[in-house]
């Protein structure tokens, strides 16, 4: 049963990763990031830099090459993160140079008939010079709308380009990035990534976030960006409504809104923008990720909003789950992780994350301040389940994802995800009805208790007892059955609401009238169930078609005794 179950799992995903294959498409970034202002009334922001760096760790964790520039301040380069090695500051010549670059690989692989995605991401300052000009602030120059794209975006040559951008000022504990409240100055800092300017660009598409006075926020609890926070929360799978492994503009878009949907008490509300790629509205921002540090949190986990921090107390990542939805983050590289949720966390090292769902332990709450409380409560506070993708989806006239396969009413994954499951573990308490013993063409009815802990994943292994008797007497006698098992099973599998199990053990035999007594109570006894799994009004049930045979000695002469029947079983 194990080796069969392995096997199955195993080519599975082999199949997956072949189909996958088959679309490759080569991924490479660009981060651009920089806390500066040429503005002496704009003040330095704060966590461009730290923003700049998750981004790069995020992207490269999701299989996308990437070259990050970035001048860190003293707090994040102390970090010491790994990809500040090579990062490079980003002025405008080191721009150029990385774009000729990537040209020269977009077109080498073009050679070779590869396909190739660019990201654009850049998280800094917004703002417009005395001509009303909209531009991104460099180190020691600007990028404008004309620069933008005639400077970067076009020249890529890249099949399509994605443009991710966090462009803000800063103020305060929970500062803001990005243009005042002129209305002027946010039409003309919204038209450098407006759906006009894209629609001439049918492989070019945009996601940003602004407020409805023209700024978006930075947040000191978490050290970054909210909206850049929010993205990569979906990128890293947080968004991926139906577990394919890929997050398309409509995911990611409509993640975003769900996630600053119930932020109250700001000076102004967050808005996504989401423009997918005319060319191909489907196109993923990000696909398939290579294996590494992956938190499962499968259907039924009993936890609804999640963080996951670092030793170093920076947020890596946050979701809001509905019910049955079943989420794969794919984290950078740490040594430890913290799990987090309002109430309780657990810390988690590299190679505890892979075994499993992680047992949570009660936490104390330390945020503060009106602001601090406002985004602690309401960001993240919606769940992106599919109705709320559906009306976002309908509304920003985005092309949806295929939810044919998502949401499923049992528990489990897709086939690229196969092990995003609720553990096989609890007491079922059930009620059995059965084909009675001795070949009598009667019922036995009576209860069953079992208990099943996890073997492997979808493998499991437990005891069984049951006790039946014939509820009628026929010629006065009446037939009592009892027995203790142990259990293997498999359950789950390929996110389906299906089990089958098997189990072996002792029986007692027993026939009653009146004040006789008389039985075996050396029965060698077998059991065997195929059912299905699901909950109903919020009960976890199990229904079972079972057959059972007992080794009985009958005048002399021993011989398998089969019955057959059902079983229906609440799981607590």
């Amino acid at each position: 049963m194990r080796k069969l179950g392995l096997l199955l799992g195993a080519v599975a995903l082999l199949s997956a990763e072949g189909a996958s294959a088959q679309g490759a498409v080569v991924r490479r970034a660009l981060v651009i990031a920089h806390n500066g202002s040429d503005d002496p009334s704009l003040p330095d922001l704060r966590f461009a830099d730290d923003d700049g760096v998750l981004w790069a760790e995020t992207l490269q964790r999701l299989g996308v090459e990437t070259t990050l520039l970035v001048d860190p301040d003293d707090v994040t380069r102390a970090g010491a993160r790994p990809v500040l090695a090579g990062a490079r500051p980003p002025t405008p010549d080191e721009v150029k140079r990385e774009v000729a670059r990537l040209r020269a690989a977009s077109l080498a692989d073009d050679e070779l008939g590869r396909q190739t995605d660019v990201l654009v991401v850049y998280v800094g300052h917004g703002n417009t010079d005395e001509a009303g000009r909209a531009y991104f602030t460099l180190a020691g120059g600007r990028l404008d709308k004309a620069s933008l794209y005639a400077d970067v975006v076009d020249p890529l040559a890249a099949d399509y380009t994605h443009v991710i951008v966090d462009a803000c000022r800063a103020s305060g504990v929970v500062g803001s990035r990005g243009g005042g409240t002129d209305a002027a100055v946010l039409a003309e800092l919204r038209g450098m990534l407006a759906r006009e300017q894209l629609a001439t660009r049918p492989t070019v598409g945009a996601v940003f976030a602004e407020s409805d006075d023209g700024e978006t926020h930075e947040w000191s609890r978490i050290r970054a960006g909210v909206f850049s926070h929010v993205a990569r929360s979906g990128l890293m799978g947080a968004a991926d409504i139906n577990g394919d492994g890929r997050v398309e503009y409509s995911e990611l878009g409509a993640f975003v809104s769900a996630s600053l949907q119930g932020v109250k008490g700001l000076p102004a509300r967050l808005t996504i923008h989401a423009f997918a790629p005319t060319g191909e509205p489907r196109r993923p921002l990000v696909g398939p990720a290579p294996r590494g540090p992956s938190l499962t949190l499968p259907s039924g986990f009993e936890h609804s909003r999640i963080s996951v921090e670092d030793s170093d107390g920076r947020r890596l990542a946050d979701v809001r789950r509905s019910e049955d939805q079943y989420v794969l983050l794919r984290l950078p590289e740490r040594e430890v992780y913290w799990i987090r949720t309002p109430d309780s966390e657990a810390r988690i090292t590299l190679a505890e994350l892979s075994t499993g769902v992680p047992a949570m332990a009660a936490r104390e709450l330390q945020e503060r301040g009106p602001a601090e409380e406002a985004l602690r409560r309401g960001l993240f506070a919606v769940p992106l389940d599919k109705h709320f993708y559906e009306q976002y989806v309908a509304a920003a006239g985005l092309v949806p994802v295929d939810l044919a396969r998502a949401f499923p009413p049992a528990e489990g994954g897709t086939l690229p995800h196969a092990l995003l499951r609720q553990p096989a573990r609890g007491w079922d308490l059930g009620l059995t009805a059965l084909r009675a013993p001795l070949g009598l063409n009667t019922l036995s009815t009576g209860p069953s208790v079992a208990l099943r802990l996890e073997l492997a994943p979808f493998l499991y292994y437990g005891v069984r007892g049951t006790y039946a008797l014939t509820p009628v007497a026929r010629d006065g006698f009446r037939l009592h059955r009892a027995t203790v098992q142990g259990l293997v099973g498999t359950e789950g599998l390929y996110r389906t609401p299906l089990f089958l199990e098997a189990g072996a053990g002792w029986g007692v035999l027993g026939v009653t009238k009146g004040a006789l007594r008389m039985g075996d109570p050396l029965v060698l006894t077998t059991h065997a169930a195929a059912g299905v799994m699901a909950k109903v009004s919020g009960l976890r049930l199990r229904l079972a078609a079972t057959l059972s045979a007992d080794r009985v000695t009958l005048n002399g002469k021993d011989y398998w005794d089969p019955s057959y029947g059902v079983e229906l079983a609440l799981r607590r």
